[in-house]
């Protein structure tokens, strides 16, 4: 065996002796599995997972071992049969077969029952009877065919979770045994994965890299382990080379920041005992503590680009190895906020945890990039006060086309919030959720920005106002990322464009202003923001039949239009919390309506703000309070190139800001 010593394997029995709920979490995991017959598919049907949604609710259906053909969605209630749903069924028996596999052999090697072992055994022989002749299918968007599922990347976790759990069992496995899932199953899939890797920077060839490694250290194929870990696109140069200086991982999503880090990972676990190790590596430690800058208030996880709310519910257990091997107090903030909202008795802790967490406080500031660099900012204030400022770089594949986007909480709400996305099978994910117009920034001719890196140019604190300068220009040179990506924008519409997003950032409230130069004089220039709750203070105006064709907007309603005053006040209510936005009016047509939160069941409230003749700006105060209104009048005007916005507050003080 390599991924545990012996001195490791007597200290996990040891240690069972004393977690005995993790390991009758780990017993219950595997119940249905042992219980069952075996249940393997004869030929290469299985389909990608993030098809199993709900078209209309944009939710995960309900998952039934027992039928086959019938799907039900758990909000709508609805039953769904046939394509894709029945062939993604069986991709969701296959990830909980290789899943219960590697967990019955954690089983066996905690509690040395030969039954765990072998079902886990018989598991793996039986893919193996079929595995050379499935068929190589699949046509998932971004992604290459596969064998046992859809896409090389489900081949990839399917034919590493075996090799982990070969590893495991090989000491009570024949020598036909080892022979038939080697032959039939495991160096077979390693070919196929050498074969249709890509040359790109991207989470999936991690994935891809560190099932051909490992396969490569057990059976000791050193082509496999070279082309794997060492050669260009392997485990290092993604490691090296994907990691941006803000030291975020290029797609720019924390759901595959974690995704990319939990595959160079799984191969650590696996290689950490031989030569081929590079735990050390100081990107690891940089990558895990970057999320300890980004943290919302009550320890949530930003939902930039294309994460959902599945992609980082179990993230934070990957800080139980990371903080075992690398250490460190950021990565211990982490555990301890973790385990202060559950027990710690999960699989990453059991088997890779330290045995001990020592308490260890953080005091959070805000955070920002170098000036001249990309990445975001994040500002934090009292009544748990959070915005956090998009001026990132392209991400590829998971990018939203959302720079100088801004994500808003206070008072625990989610004012405006990034709605990330939700499944990528599900119809809301391309025709909503990914789109410019479905996040808080601007839009031209309500068409996806084009990619562009977003700069920060100021960041400066004056007399207790922070002052945030970022831009983003398209008319300047761009380089995309080293990753194949579908063109989804409309590169003409931006690439003689100029935005700039000031912010002022004070105790109570903050101000904003957005500027727009170089767009074609005939297109739509909106600033959109979505904000939680029922309105409950708007200027009155004409409701709106059709809105738009064009995706995202095709998807709101009930909008009503406005033609904008010298002064636009506006406010929502969610809860006990009520926002205010004091807007400058200079007779652009102001919409207010409804459109989809995320999920997609319920609404969230949209504000556009349209103006054409190729140049706009766009200025505003927002403020939250959970009584009465912290800003009581708010003035615009124009002063030396830039905007001075006036701002009388419910104290009687009158702060003059300039940007």
């Amino acid at each position: 065996m390599i991924q545990f010593t012996e001195k490791e394997v007597r200290h996990l029995r040891e240690k069972g002796k004393f977690w005995p709920e993790s390991l009758e979490g780990l017993k219950l995991g595997v119940n249905e599995i042992m219980a069952e017959p075996v249940l393997v598919p004869k030929t290469g049907i299985a389909n990608w997972f993030l098809y199993y949604y709900c078209p209309q609710c944009s939710v995960l259906l309900e998952f039934n071992r027992r039928s086959e053909h019938c799907h039900k969605c758990p909000a709508c209630g609805q039953v769904f049969s046939g394509e894709p749903y029945d062939s993604t069924w069986w991709g969701i028996i296959n990830a909980k077969n290789y899943t219960a596999a590697f967990q019955l052999g954690l089983l066996y090697l905690v509690t040395g029952k030969e039954s765990y072992g072998k079902k886990a055994i018989t598991i793996m022989a039986e893919y193996s009877k079929y595995y050379k002749d499935y068929e190589v299918h699949g046509d998932i968007p971004y992604n290459g065919p596969g064998k046992s599922g859809a896409q090389t990347l489900d081949e990839a976790n399917f034919l590493r979770s075996f090799a982990m759990t070969y590893d495991l069992l090989s000491d009570i496995m024949t020598e036909e045994e080892r022979a038939f899932v080697r032959d039939g199953m495991l160096l077979p899939g390693a070919e196929f994965l050498i074969e249709h890797r890509h040359n790109q920077l991207h989470n999936h060839e991690v994935i891809i890299n560190s099932a051909i490694a490992i396969i490569g250290l057990i059976f000791e194929v050193d082509s496999y382990v070279k082309f794997a870990v060492y050669e260009p696109y392997g485990l290092l140069y993604q490691l090296e080379h994907g990691m941006l200086k803000n030291h975020m991982w290029f797609e720019g999503a924390f759901g595959y920041h974690f995704y990319a880090l939990t595959s160079f990972f799984a191969y650590e676990k696996f290689a950490l005992h031989t030569p081929h190790s590079h735990i050390d590596h100081p990107n690891y430690k940089a990558m895990m503590e970057l999320l300890v800058n980004y943290l919302e208030p009550g320890f949530g996880i930003p939902m930039l680009n294309d994460t959902n709310y599945g992609h980082t519910s179990s993230s934070l257990y990957l800080y139980e190895f990371a903080y075992r091997e690398i250490g460190g107090n950021k990565l211990l903030y982490i555990l301890n906020e973790l385990y202060k909202r559950e027990k710690r008795d999960n699989l990453e802790a059991f088997i890779y945890g330290a045995d001990e967490l020592d308490p260890c406080p953080h005091s959070f500031n805000n955070y920002h990039v170098e000036e001249g660099g990309y990445g975001n900012t994040i500002l934090r204030g009292a009544d748990n006060r959070y915005l956090l400022l998009k001026h990132d770089s392209y991400g590829g594949e998971h990018d939203h086309y959302d720079r100088l986007s801004i994500s808003y909480l206070a008072y625990g709400k989610r004012i405006s919030p990034d709605l990330g996305t939700t499944g990528y099978g599900a119809f809301m994910h391309y025709n909503f959720y990914k789109n410019t117009g479905s996040h808080n920034t601007v839009t031209i001719g309500e068409e996806n920005q084009a990619p562009a890196n977003g700069i920060l140019k100021r960041y400066e604190e004056l007399e207790g106002v922070v002052y945030v300068e970022a831009e983003a220009d398209w008319t300047v040179p761009y380089e995309m990322p080293d990753s194949f990506t579908i063109v989804q924008w409309k590169e003409e519409y931006y690439r003689t464009v100029k935005m700039t997003r000031k912010i002022a950032w004070t105790d109570d409230y903050f101000a904003e202003v957005f500027i727009v130069k170089g767009a074609d004089p005939k297109l739509s220039i909106d600033w959109v923001m979505h904000i939680s709750g029922e309105t409950v203070l708007t200027p009155k105006g004409q409701p709106v039949k059709f809105f738009s064709e064009k995706k995202p907007y095709k998807q709101l309603h009930s909008m009503v239009k406005t033609n904008a005053d010298s002064k636009m006040v506006t406010a929502y209510r969610d809860g006990s919390v009520t926002t205010h936005i004091f807007g400058l009016g200079f007779g652009q047509a102001v919409f207010n309506g409804r459109g989809p939160d995320n999920p997609s069941v319920s609404d969230i409230n949209y504000r556009i703000e349209r103006s054409f003749g190729g140049e706009a700006v766009f200025a505003h105060v927002i403020t939250s309070s959970d009584g009465a209104c912290k800003v009581k009048e708010v003035l615009f005007e124009e002063s030396d190139g830039g905007m001075m916005i006036h701002v009388t507050e419910d104290n009687g003080r009158e702060r003059k800001i300039l940007l």
